[in-house]
């Protein structure tokens, strides 16, 4: 009716606002749908570097000089922009842990939220030493530690932890999903400065790395050349250079940390990345006055001692001691992560409970001592600093009175039985803390908590000393227990994490103490041979324990099996002898999600075509309006990879290793003669993460006719075991996900295969696969719509 129309025109912009409003909020929710989930085996997939290398090759030579400039270019761009943006987040987030970990002790009248250091003299209020100060700090601790919990096991997975086993996992040639997101990104940086803040035994300069690493897959995806999977990881190389120097201010020390501890290929550019991203975050954050502390290092100190050429041997005893107690944590923290595991524990515990029930323990335990207190940092500062009268009245001063390290007049105190007890029991106490810490979801990092164990330990071992030590009784001249600190620290942190020359630079840069090289050298390497002979590094326990593949450079195996032992021998195979057309071909894209298909002419393997290339091929064919008949071998040529990487069925798996390890290789064809002396026939595959499930259960393949797989009757040869804290680890993956078990059930597909071969015969199909890659290669799988 016409009064109906003027009607429907009003309103339709009204609707228009709505619909366009909307959409934003659909735009806005969608990546936030999807439940995130913890990666696993079966949701890793293998990176091919010879093949991401080559596409990137092969895009910058189709351009002219000035494109390949510009591309070059925006390496460098990249890595300074990584830098910036790991300073601004690191500023954010101790502008964060300040404000809100001061509320926990009092407030500052003047500044609201601002920490006591850089409250106005006489404006701070503190809560005291009664229950009602200790009841806030217990219940704003406890409350900051659930919300982070909770917040990350509900939008984000992925952000827990620390996230360098992660990072180690990518960077050794595997893409890890939602682990670098920017989705994980906001959730991890305002819950750690929550986890933080709440005074849990942990850290924020081991996530650092992961937040570092998450900025740079989020600008990779601004610039075509970084989409590539080789280029990102060098960029990812350099991201982790700048989170760790943005977090201790140590650029040198931040380059090592990456090449020595996360990196698994460090070019030279790599390494000029690295240095850059690096320079940058540490310019920005020696020219800033947020952090609050005294130049560029964090724990910066000054000693005017020499050491006397007896002392080393303590240092050497220091290093012995925190290889243990590094061995020691690392195997009780698989212990209780294994134990966490349980399905009888999980009924009883939900993880946002268990960081509830871990955060009032660590409260109420810290509350007691003086030491365990405060924010870690600013005791560990105060155990590294001299006595110095002439430093007058600084907030580190009174904190060194207060514990009673130094007296007021900034003298040493005597090392009285009641100051090495609350040292020992403070490290103990912080100890048990982070063994129960390490795991949960929370984002946590162990560097602090291992600097403050041996920075206890080594201040007990010095104090002792120094009382000792009265009158130059032992050595000619004084002893200063902060040096001893300083290497207790290197010692655990090193036996924990088993870095050593990062270590060492990491905590010369960190405390200026250019001058006791030496003694950090001597303890970092005896804290590793020590914790060596025991169990592995905590990052490589965490990686074996959440079922990540990782592939050693070195592995403690003798071989005894080759590669027909291990090898997948049931194939897709593109088979151009059959005569296939375009339909046909269309019909296998259809058909299977593989990511390529081996072409073989009969008996004669001729290589590897990736999906995308038959795509193209097939959309040529159909552009052929007059093309009839099949496609030949000539038009598979041009998108064949012929190069591919084979091995003969008798190679050794060491031989094996060592071309997965250095050529960064996805695949390796095993090709025989089989009677054929002419020509290569493909008998079977052997994949990386393959590789790396045979090691893991050491169950062999099957090759038809072959000796040598009834021979082994061990399941995985002659393996060292030096401790039981990696099998515990593995147990614990397999019971989080049972991806390492071998044989599995058929995924499905049989019903089309054996159609299609009936049909035109164009492809032999393997219904027992156990290749693992992304939609795994070779794996049968449903069809899907074309």
């Amino acid at each position: 009716p016409p009064p109906a129309a003027p009607a429907t025109s009003r309103k339709q912009p009204h609707n228009r606002a709505v619909q366009w409003r909307r959409s934003v909020v659909r735009s806005v929710k969608k990546p936030w749908k999807r439940q995130q989930q913890q990666p696993s085996w079966d949701t890793v997939r293998t990176v091919e570097l010879p093949e991401e290398e080559q596409q990137y090759h092969e895009k910058l030579s189709a351009h002219g000089f000035f494109f390949r400039q510009w591309w070059a270019a925006q390496g460098w761009l990249l890595a300074s922009a990584v830098g910036v943006l790991c300073f601004m987040t690191y500023i954010l987030i101790e502008l964060g842990i300040g404000a809100l970990s001061s509320v926990r002790f009092g407030f500052c009248v003047a500044r609201p939220f601002k920490p006591q250091e850089i409250c106005p003299p006489g404006e701070w209020v503190a809560w005291g030493n009664t229950i009602v100060a200790f009841c806030v700090s217990v219940l704003l601790g406890t409350g900051m530690a659930t919300m982070a919990a909770w917040t990350v096991s509900r939008f984000a997975p992925a952000a827990s932890g620390s996230g360098i086993p992660e990072i180690k996992t990518m960077l050794n040639g595997f893409v890890l999903p939602d682990v670098a997101t920017l989705r994980t990104l906001s959730i991890k940086v305002p819950c750690l400065v929550l986890a933080v803040s709440s005074g849990m035994a942990l850290g924020h300069e081991g996530p650092m790395v992961h937040v570092a690493v998450c900025w740079a897959q989020c600008l990779s995806r601004l610039f075509p050349q970084f989409r590539n999977e080789l280029k990102r990881r060098e960029l990812f190389s350099a991201a982790a250079a700048a989170g760790v120097a943005s977090a201790f201010g140590t650029p040198i020390g931040g380059v090592l940390f990456s090449l020595e501890e996360v990196s698994s290929h460090f070019s030279s550019r790599t390494l000029l990345f690295a240095f850059l991203a690096s320079v940058v975050a540490t310019l920005l954050l020696s020219m800033s006055t947020f952090t609050g502390t005294e130049g560029l290092t964090l724990f910066s100190v000054s000693y005017t001692v020499d050491l006397h050429p007896s002392e080393y041997v303590l240092f050497a005893l220091l290093g012995v001691t925190g290889g243990l107690v590094g061995a020691a944590f690392n195997s009780l923290n698989i212990r209780w992560n294994m134990f966490r595991k349980r399905p009888a524990f999980k009924r009883r515990f939900t993880p946002v409970q268990e960081v509830a029930v871990v955060a009032v323990l660590t409260l109420v335990t810290s509350w007691p001592l003086q030491f365990t207190r405060p924010l870690m940092p600013e005791t560990i500062h105060a155990m590294f600093d001299t006595c110095n009268p002439e430093q007058g009245e600084t907030r580190r001063s009174h904190l060194q009175v207060q514990l009673g390290l130094c007296t007021a007049g900034g003298q040493h105190t005597d090392a009285s039985m009641r100051l090495l007890t609350a040292l020992g029991a403070a490290a103990f106490i912080r100890f048990c803390q982070t063994v129960v810490t390490i795991g949960t979801v929370c984002p946590a990092g162990l560097f602090v908590p291992s600097l403050f164990v041996g920075a206890c330990l080594g201040r007990c071992v010095g104090g002792a000393l120094k009382t000792l030590n009265a009158g130059h009784r032992f050595f000619s001249q004084d002893v200063d227990p902060g040096v001893y600190s300083m290497v207790g620290a290197a010692a655990v942190l090193g036996g924990v994490s088993r870095m050593t020359i990062s270590l060492v630079v990491i905590m010369l840069e960190l405390t200026g103490g250019l001058d006791y090289v030496v003694p950090f050298m001597l303890a970092c390497l005896l804290a590793k041979v020590v914790g060596d002979t025991l169990n592995e590094g905590i990052y490589d326990l965490h990686i074996v324990m959440k079922g990540y593949p990782f592939l050693h450079e070195e592995l403690d195996v003798t071989f005894t099996e080759r590669c027909c032992d291990i090898m997948e021998t049931d194939l897709t195979k593109l088979d151009v002898a059959k005569s296939p057309n375009h339909a046909d071909l269309r019909q296998l894209l259809c058909s299977y999600s593989f990511r390529g298909f081996p072409v073989v002419n009969g008996p004669h393997f001729i290589g590897y075509i990736w999906r995308s290339h038959l795509e193209k091929l097939v959309s040529k064919l159909e552009g052929q309006q007059d093309r009839k008949g099949p496609v030949s071998l000539e038009d598979c040529l041009p998108y064949t990879d012929s190069t591919v990487m084979r091995m003969v069925p008798d190679g050794p798996l060491s031989q094996a290793h060592q071309v997965f390890k250095q050529l960064g290789c996805r695949h390796i064809f095993v090709v025989g003669s089989q009677g054929h002396a002419d020509h290569d026939t493909l008998l079977g595959l052997l994949t990386k993460k393959r590789f790396l499930r045979f090691l893991k259960d050491g169950t062999v393949g099957h090759m038809p006719n072959e000796p040598s797989v009834a021979a082994i009757a061990s399941p995985i040869g002659t393996r060292n075991a030096l401790c039981s804290a990696l099998d515990m680890a593995a147990e614990a993956a397999t019971r989080q996900d049972g991806s390492f078990s071998v044989g599995e059930a058929d995924v499905g597909g049989n019903g089309i295969c054996e159609e299609q071969e009936g049909q035109n015969g164009l492809h032999d199909v393997g219904l027992d696969s156990t290749s693992d890659e992304d939609l795994p290669p070779f794996r049968p799988s449903a069809a899907t719509k074309c």
